[in-house]
């Protein structure tokens, strides 16, 4: 039975939208003759990218993938980089202390004796982490006097404390030794002062000498 055929014409929307529910319209159907798009219709095609700016705002967006070099990550033992004093070291600016330096010094004799200021400061503070350590060891070593005897677990625990520190007491020895022929750990912090002060030198020499 047609219901449009005993309902007029002039009934309401929502009726008609009744209707349309109970008989929905037929889908229309691609001819089986279309013909594909072409090649050069989909080449002409441009794609949008997925992600609109607004869904992902400046400053929030994914840090790119950085590479990161094995020998740079492994170049301090995990002990020694923590420590507050050799990480504070490392983190100074010293492209930017030796782009100030340059600016105002400008001979190879101030160069000279900026990085040797740099390497002193370097051994005295792995000095100070010698003693430190030492210091630690000489507690640990009485300790063990006192629990020796008493529980195997905690004196092997003392005295493998004991060797960690030494371990790391040798290494900064070795530091020591190596940073006063500018060479180990501390190279890096010169090669950074050295850039800067070449800097620093050219960009004086211009604003003075060449008026630019």
């Amino acid at each position: 039975m047609n219901l449009r055929k005993m309902i007029p014409w002039h009934t309401s929307p929502a009726a008609s939208s009744n209707l349309d529910a109970v008989h929905p319209a037929t889908p229309k159907l691609t001819p089986p003759s279309a013909a594909p798009a072409s090649a050069d219709a989909l080449s002409n095609v441009i794609q949008l990218p997925s992600l609109s700016p607004l869904a992902q705002p400046a400053g929030l967006e994914a840090a790119p993938h950085v590479a990161v070099d094995p020998a740079q990550t492994a170049r301090l033992p995990a002990g020694l980089f923590g420590n507050p004093e050799l990480k504070a070291f490392f983190e100074e600016n010293f492209f930017g202390l030796g782009r100030h330096n340059g600016s105002f010094y400008k001979t190879q004799e101030a160069l000279l004796q900026g990085k040797q200021s740099l390497v002193s400061r370097f051994q005295n503070t792995a000095s100070a982490m010698v003693e430190q350590r030492q210091s630690k060891i000489d507690q640990l070593r009485n300790m063990q006097l006192q629990t020796e005897g008493v529980c195997p677990t905690t004196t092997a625990q003392l005295d493998l404390a004991c060797s960690r520190l030494l371990r790391e007491i040798d290494a900064m020895r070795e530091q020591i030794a190596l940073a006063a022929n500018s060479k180990g750990w501390v190279l890096e912090a010169l090669n950074r002062y050295q850039i800067g002060f070449g800097k620093g030198l050219r960009e004086a020499v211009d604003f003075e000498l060449l008026g630019n």
